[in-house]
């Protein structure tokens, strides 16, 4: 862990980061790259902490709270490791608190997976002459 990562600074989700709820988790977009990131529902609960920011510790410590063991402590790190190599969360002076009331029904390791292809290249328009037209 790098001093970037510290147990101690605090971590916001940059406000271009959205995030759509699925039933399993979340779909969390990029709006500065286009790309987006698909979340189990432990994976979002992570990624909420950071909503109104949080530190590695607190983390730590809601996970527990969820269900996690000892054993989990790596695969929590390397998810926030993710966040902040993404650059979908960065460093806060604030001094928020972690969202209140996010919940994990049952623990499972959590996930955080980039999408190969960024939004705009998945996305095609409609005024794309090669897309066929409504009949």
């Amino acid at each position: 862990m790098n001093n970037l990562s510290s147990e101690s600074n605090r971590w916001m989700l940059r406000p271009d980061v959205v995030a759509t709820v699925v039933n399993d988790g979340a779909v969390i977009l990029d709006l500065r790259t286009k790309f987006f990131f698909s979340a189990n529902a432990t994976g979002w609960a992570i990624a909420q902490m950071f909503e109104m920011g949080s530190t590695r510790a607190e983390v730590h410590a809601a996970s527990k709270h969820w269900g996690a063991v000892n054993g989990d402590a790596a695969n929590i790190d390397a998810i926030i490791d993710q966040l902040i190599a993404e650059k979908l969360i960065e460093t806060t002076a604030g001094t928020g608190v972690a969202v209140p009331g996010v919940t994990v029904s049952a623990w499972t390791l959590p996930t955080l997976s980039k999408h190969k292809e960024p939004l705009q290249r998945i996305m095609t328009s409609a005024f794309d002459p090669g897309l066929p037209l409504a009949e």
